[in-house]
């Protein structure tokens, strides 16, 4: 395979080299850069407000141009044909897939989000590429999907030679080891709960930065949007007990973005009662708006099937794993914005001593990063 024009072969770079991790994820993508200025190791804004960038994309017809992220979300209002929410969903189903009367391979519109997070980590090192773009997959995944990831990043302009993948609970682990020093033979999990998968992994540290995976589980179906869904019916019912035409407008005749903002708004809910005692959902009506209230209890309820079925699948991990008591586990490691429930955070104690490090959403991704760098640091050899 041939250099891509917009890449600069290596011999032609003179800005300083740094390499970017990418966790491309099944709602929200998230990315780790070496700094500009410091060299070490920096969480890559992906907005003006956030570190997160929403994994969807949106095709356009006729042009077949994809718009990625929020722009996305916003172009859906006109034309929900042309958008995919979750394109990492695809990935291992179909090498193509239909999208606004068109056929797209399934690593193209993986290709337009991993471009997206490229300029935005050139813009933050005046220009240049990076010299290595890390990617990260679920470790269950087989190679034809690690290679759809592949071939997403070279179509983004990425030389094949610059391209590396490492799987997200080793990543997480990286992350963690950074600040907590485990004795090789010492076995570790990560629970990464995301917006829309649960993976389970147990690991043995064979050495420094170093892990082998043991135990794997994962349910694809699993996640965040599942818990919004089960609030979504609680906030139908409670609606329906006041005015059944407004159940009956919200679910039949409203538009694109009142459902949105809807469901934006049971999302903020869920998110603010891992810190608050209870949250506003605001309720877009024909005349306006109404509110409900929910509390933490009244969530905890809801959910708490979910946590149950996230709970057995962590214990058929732990138990492929020969894991049977919780201080056979050195650490259980947290990754992923649904981890941070308090109620999940709770059950899991139950399981192994829990412990959680900066933004559970961007751990994968530091991880990676600092995986990259030190296979990339120069070995220092004592004499004998």
């Amino acid at each position: 395979m041939t250099q891509p024009p917009n890449l600069p072969s290596p011999a032609r770079m003179t800005a300083p080299a740094w390499t970017l991790a990418i966790d491309f994820g099944t709602s929200n993508s998230a990315a780790a850069h070496s700094g500009a200025t410091s060299g070490g190791i920096e969480t890559l804004p992906l907005s003006h407000t956030s570190n997160l960038m929403p994994s969807a994309v949106y095709v356009a017809s006729p042009s077949g141009h994809i718009t990625v992220g929020e722009a996305a979300i916003n172009a859906a209002q006109q034309n929900p044909a042309g958008f995919v929410a979750s394109p990492k969903r695809l990935i291992g189903a179909d090498p193509n897939c239909t999208v606004n009367g068109q056929t797209v391979p399934t690593h193209i519109l993986v290709s337009a989000v991993i471009r997206a997070i490229i300029a935005r980590g050139m813009a933050a090192h005046a220009g240049a590429p990076p010299a290595q773009v890390v990617l990260t997959h679920p470790e269950a995944w087989a190679q034809q999907q690690i290679r759809v990831l592949f071939d997403a990043a070279a179509a983004a302009g990425v030389h094949p030679s610059r391209i590396a993948t490492v799987s997200e609970p080793r990543a997480a682990a990286a992350h963690y080891s950074r600040s907590h020093a485990m004795q090789p033979g010492a076995r570790i999990a990560v629970f990464d709960f995301g917006g829309g998968t649960l993976d389970i992994a147990v690991l043995t540290v064979t050495g420094r930065n170093a892990f082998e995976v043991i135990a794997a589980r994962g349910d694809n179906g699993l996640g965040g949007k599942n818990l919004d869904a089960v609030v979504q019916r609680w906030v139908d019912e409670r609606l329906a007990d006041r005015d059944p035409e407004l159940v009956t407008w919200l679910r039949r005749q409203a538009s694109v973005d009142v459902v949105q903002s809807l469901q934006d708004s049971i999302r903020h809910a869920k998110e603010l009662l891992s810190e608050a005692p209870s949250a506003t959902i605001t309720v877009p009506t024909p005349s306006g708006r109404t509110t409900l209230q929910i509390t933490r209890d009244e969530f905890d309820e809801l959910i708490a099937p979910a946590v149950s079925q996230a709970m057995q699948l962590t214990r058929a991990a732990l138990h492929d794993a020969g894991v049977t008591q919780p201080n056979q586990l050195a650490a259980l490691y947290l990754t992923g914005g649904s981890s941070r429930i308090p109620l999940i955070q709770r059950r899991l104690t139950e399981l192994g001593p829990v412990a959680t490090l900066d933004d559970p959403k961007t751990v994968v991704a530091q991880g990676a990063l600092g995986t990259a760098l030190a296979e990339a640091a120069p070995r220092t050899h004592q004499r004998p």
